[in-house]
């Protein structure tokens, strides 16, 4: 019993922290750092069952850089067009590489015009690549040669332009690899034509970059929050990221968890009547447990008996008790010849015999109709499995 209450216990705890443990890990871990470039609108959802409001916070950024952030009571439309384009002179360390990234979304167009500058011509290309993600950016920086994880891979030289369709809301990221042995100067212009959510339906605004904002969530409201910059490029290399934290929502995890700890009480209170020693259902376990050895126990005693049951039959000296029990029974006339007779319809002899008690009391037809109803013998009464016939020679 002890040992079943320490399991309880321990399961229930599990119960308990393994849940907070997930949620203070999710909640108050490392703020999520998402991608904020020029020309951003990215929209950012949470379950507000869960989480009771969205912190954002930006390092190194300036209130000029036109960051906002816009609550929405629901997810807006994705249809302001917009478009800008950005200068760039670029110097790619030798074998090395340089990036930027852009968050788009989808149905945007980048265009990249580049222009390698003379007297780098009679060197080895330069290879540009345009990437989705994070993790495909970093599969191609290990191996700049493979051209499997990105979106766009060329080699360039001297001037050219690369246009590219975007078909899925991502950070993006325009790379250039240098393969060679010295810098090389690389004149950009980066064209870009973006859509951005429509925010005129905005309950909340804030700047990030002077303060940190914080949007209250309703419960089970449909809430998201926008984040945009604008087509500008006061953002810098600095304020390319935006801290992201949730609040959670307390009272749904400790009603979660006691609505968890009442039904883990009912369950083991069901399986402590079912198992466990108490009155009604103490034995019950027992009785399954045993059910299989007294079945075996019984065939045994079963064959045991059918040797002893031909003694009894054959010695009339072991049964005088019981032919003195059932002459008085019978009241049939005295002498031996009431010994021997049925002690159910008293006429016929006695010409069976009972297993596993062995007991030979009444004629054969007398002694399968008594195993039938009653089930047990006549003199012991000791619940019958068989009754055999004696046949006389």
């Amino acid at each position: 019993m002890a040992a079943a209450v320490l399991c309880f216990v321990t399961l229930l705890a599990f119960c308990f922290l393994a849940p907070a443990a997930l949620m203070l890990g999710y909640y108050h871990g490392s703020p999520e750092l998402v991608v904020i470039g020029s020309g951003c609108s990215r929209l950012v959802e949470t379950n507000s069952f869960f989480a009771q409001d969205i912190k954002a916070r930006t390092e190194g950024g300036s209130p000029e850089n036109g960051l906002v952030l816009y609550g929405m009571p629901v997810a807006p439309p994705l249809g302001v067009p917009a478009a800008w384009s950005e200068a760039r002179r670029a110097v790619v360390p030798a074998n090395s590489h340089m990036e930027w990234v852009y968050f788009l979304n989808r149905g945007s167009e980048i265009e990249v015009a580049y222009s390698v500058r003379s007297e780098t011509e009679s060197s080895r290309p330069i290879c540009m690549i345009i990437a989705r993600g994070k993790e495909s950016f970093l599969q191609w920086a290990e191996n700049p040669s493979a051209n499997e994880t990105t979106l766009s891979w060329h080699l360039v030289h001297g001037n050219g332009t690369i246009k590219q369709t975007i078909n899925l809301s991502s950070e993006y990221f325009i790379a250039l690899g240098n393969f060679n042995n010295q810098d090389v100067t690389v004149l950009l212009e980066f064209r870009i034509r973006t859509l951005f959510y429509n925010t005129s339906a905005a309950d909340y605004t804030c700047s990030p970059a002077s303060s940190l904002c914080t949007y209250k969530l309703p419960f089970l409201g449909q809430n998201v929050v926008v984040l945009s910059s604008g087509p500008k490029e006061g953002l810098n290399s600095d304020g390319h990221y935006v801290k992201l934290s949730y609040g959670p929502r307390w009272i749904v995890y400790i009603i979660g968890l006691v609505l968890l700890a009442v039904a883990l009480l009912i369950m083991y209170d069901i399986l402590n009547m079912l198992f466990g020693p108490g009155p009604g259902g103490g034995d019950a376990r027992a009785s399954l447990l045993s059910s299989s050895s007294a079945a075996a126990a019984s065939k045994e005693e079963d064959d045991a008996s059918l040797g002893s049951s031909y003694d009894s039959v054959s010695h009339d000296g072991d049964g005088e008790d019981d032919d003195d029990d059932v002459e008085e029974r019978g009241g049939g006339g005295g002498g031996g010849e009431g010994r021997h007779l049925c002690v159910v319809c008293c006429d016929a002899r006695r010409d069976c015999f009972f297993l596993p008690c062995g007991h030979s009391a009444t004629c054969h037809a007398c002694g399968t109709r008594v195993a039938e109803e009653d089930g047990s013998c006549p003199l012991c009464r000791r619940k019958l499995k068989k009754v055999r016939r004696i046949f006389s020679v």
